[in-house]
């Protein structure tokens, strides 16, 4: 190889990767500790990023209706009214649908709890005798089963005890969670401050972006970044819309089931399920034991119904409503949803789960397009 200054520099470059990589991996507290004081600094204008696209999937849709309404009027002001108009419906309808859960649910959880509590000194004994009797068919067998014995006055003198010795700690810790809390909604109002500033603005951003980008790298690399970025956001839109569509679907449907086969609890499991949906393949099936585990100690014959009936609606949204909204939404064969599910949930957990789809799906969409080039002789 010739020491020219192309190379030199090559050289210069590898050496000075190499020795910051070497000072990274022996300060690796100090690196993480000042990546996670840069993260809080700029979780604002991260969560506002995130804000913004969830945004702009409802924004756009309402532009393009603004558009066709108005196309007829060839004034400025409705084309300048356009984008504040529709950015301040797409907050409202944000902010009124996220309103509207908590206050329609908080009434009817409190119901719940309330119902629930009362019921379950009751149920602790019918349990208590589930389990008596069992223990004495079986030891008719000569098998014994361990003694169960439930005392609820016992639990609830045990749990005051409990926090009158570590009041302190808890006092502590509820003083911490309100100053998370109140530091939470401060973020959470900035971030929503930045989308609507990112949206306003966001032609200028990506012209600005784009620019940047050329002016950066090589033509080629640009357009190739250009592109894998557009994938990306194209994937993520498609996966969002649908997965939103199939659960608000799946927790109608869970209500008007549970409310034609008056099954306890409709609003609040229905919910449950609807949220949990959000999870591809595993999600309705935790909604599924979540709601079982409330209606059961009502009504042990209920909770079966119940299970069978959610059976049956997931065999449905499966089979029928899944593929259709969100399977072709994102182009990802079923094998691939399961195994983008699995590896997302091990690794990240619940946040794992709900990107791993999407992230699978651009991940699909590279090596499908790598081996159609190699195909046609196109590297």
């Amino acid at each position: 190889m010739e020491l020219n200054k192309k190379n030199i520099k090559r050289i210069l470059l590898i050496i000075t990767f190499a020795l910051v990589l070497y000072w990274v991996l022996h300060n690796i507290e100090q690196v993480g500790s000042i990546l996670s004081a840069l993260l809080s600094v700029l979780s604002p204008l991260l969560i506002g990023l995130c804000l913004a696209f969830v945004l702009n999937l409802i924004m756009c849709p309402l532009e393009r209706a603004w558009t066709k309404l108005f196309r007829r009027s060839k004034g400025r002001l409705c084309e300048k009214l356009r984008r504040p108009v529709c950015l301040t419906l797409s907050v409202l309808l944000f902010l009124g649908t996220i309103s509207a859960v908590f206050f329609v649910l908080i009434p009817q959880i409190r119901t719940t709890v309330s119902g629930f509590s009362a019921k379950l000194p009751a149920a602790m004994a019918q349990l208590e005798n589930w389990w008596n009797s069992i223990s004495t068919f079986f030891a008719q067998h000569n098998i014994v089963l361990p003694i169960l014995t439930l005392d609820t006055d016992q639990l609830i003198q045990s749990i005051s005890s409990l926090l009158s010795e570590n009041g302190e700690y808890i006092f502590g810790k509820a003083a911490d969670l309100t100053v998370s809390i109140v530091s939470a909604v401060v973020k959470t109002v900035l971030a929503l401050i930045f989308s609507v500033y990112i949206l306003a603005q966001k032609e200028k951003l990506a012209g600005s972006s784009r620019k940047l980008i050329y002016a950066l790298v090589r033509a080629d690399k640009a357009d190739r970044f250009l592109r894998l970025t557009g994938l990306i956001g194209n994937t993520f839109s498609r996966f969002i819309t649908g997965q939103v569509t199939d659960a608000f679907i799946l927790g109608v449907l869970c209500f008007i089931g549970m409310a034609i086969f008056r099954l306890p609890y409709p609003l609040v499991i229905s919910f449950v399920i609807c949220f949990t949906a959000l999870i591809p393949i595993f999600g309705a099936w935790i909604g599924a034991i979540t709601g079982a585990f409330l209606i059961v100690f009502i009504s042990p014959l209920k909770a079966f119904w119940f299970v069978v009936f959610l059976v049956i609606l997931q065999q449905i949204e499966g089979n029928l409503i899944y593929p259709r909204i969100v399977g072709k939404s994102v182009g990802l064969p079923g094998l691939w949803v399961l195994a983008a599910v699995t590896i997302g949930g091990s690794a990240f957990g619940i946040l794992g789960m709900l990107l791993g789809v999407p992230i699978f799906a651009v991940i699909y969409a590279l090596v499908t397009e790598f081996v159609r080039s190699r195909d046609t002789g196109k590297i």
